[in-house]
Order: structure tokens, then sequence, then C-alpha cells
């Protein structure tokens, strides 16, 4: 055979007329299955075609919410329950821990899949995976744009944890239930100390 390789992946290209070529096809399939984009944490069912009502998911790594790289091992098998439609993901709150629920959470967490079953066997799967993420530092004069309806909270419980300009995350500041008065008093004074505190704190003030 006078098999050429493509630029890139180097797949082999039988050319036109050549016999015997399966060989070159098996190994293509080999470097498409081993490429992360389309195989990391994969999920598929447990038997081709499927025959009971188990996935697998294929091991892989993912990007937690602070830029570190985490890993799943993957499973050969996880039952589904019959007749119903579940979406897969690794729980980021529980350490990558593989999930099966109704909807997806508003936690950290990767998508992973649709799985629909019928009675007795997995009757659709739908890849959820996003398939790049960006690792490292926004690029300078990038700008976030925000919605004008709804709006956006930065943190959506006080004991959730914030700081800027590398001082360590703290929950929500107390100020007290002080009210300004007409004049400057105590009260007043112990206001702004209160919040001069909390700015440097969460690192607004040296």
């Amino acid at each position: 055979m006078s098999t050429s390789l493509t630029a890139n992946l180097k797949f082999g290209d039988p050319a036109t007329g050549d016999q015997g070529w399966g060989a070159v096809w098996v190994s293509n399939y080999a470097i498409l299955d081993a490429l992360a984009p389309i195989a990391n944490l994969a999920v598929t069912t447990k038997e081709v075609p499927s025959s009971t009502l188990n996935v697998a998911v294929a091991a892989g790594s993912y990007v937690n919410p602070d830029g570190t790289v985490g890993t799943y091992a993957g499973t050969a098998s996880q039952a589904i329950p019959a007749g119903v439609s579940r979406v897969l993901y690794l729980d980021l709150a529980s350490a990558g821990a593989l999930t099966v629920a109704t909807a997806y959470p508003t936690t950290p967490h990767v998508r992973l899949a649709t799985v629909v079953t019928g009675g007795s066997s997995i009757s659709s799967i739908a890849d959820n995976r996003a398939a790049f993420s960006v690792c490292g530092s926004w690029a300078d004069g990038v700008n976030i744009t925000l919605g004008t309806a709804t709006g956006t909270q930065i943190g959506t419980a006080t004991t959730q944890k914030l700081a800027f300009w590398g001082k360590t995350p703290v929950a929500q500041q107390t100020g007290g239930a002080a009210t300004a008065g007409a004049s400057y008093t105590a009260t007043e004074q112990g206001m702004l100390n209160a919040l001069y505190s909390m700015a440097r704190t969460v690192g607004l003030l040296s």
C-alpha cells in the first residue's frame, strides 16, 4: 500500500485503489479514541448495543474553579433508573463524585451527559461536556458584560468567602445595627471604624 499520513493527527490515508486498508482505519480509530477532547470523561452505554440500564464513564481530567486540575478514574458501570431522563455530572462540592440527578445543580460541577432510559436499556445519551476550558489569568483588558434585568451576585450567601488583591477570603463582615445621626458622635465613629476594618480585611484598602 502507498498510505500517506494527514498533516496534523497523522491519520493513515490510503491511496485510491489500495486494498487491505482495514488496519489503517483501525489505527485511525485508536488515535481518535485517545484524544482528550473526544474521549475525556465520555459517557457511553455499558454494552454496545445497550442491553442493561447501565452506562460507563471514561477516565479524564477537568479544571476546578480555583484553576487546579482534577482527575476522575472512570467507572465501568453506573446504574440509571428505568424510564427516566437523568443528568450525570462530577460534583465538585463532593470531591468530584459521579452523581446522577434530575437536573444540574447551581453549585460547582462538571457536566457529562443526559441519559434517557427505557424499560430495560439505555435509549439515548446526549453529550453535555464542555470541550475546552481556559487555564490561567484573564487577558489584560478583558471586560465582563452583565445582564440588565435580574443582575448578578458575587457570592449568594453571607457565609461564602471573598477578598481582593491577595487577601485571605472571608465571609461577610459584621457592621452592626447602628444608624447615623444628624451630628458626629461615637456611633458614627464606630460605623466608620467598622467600614475601615472591613475594607482592610477584604483588601480594598492597605
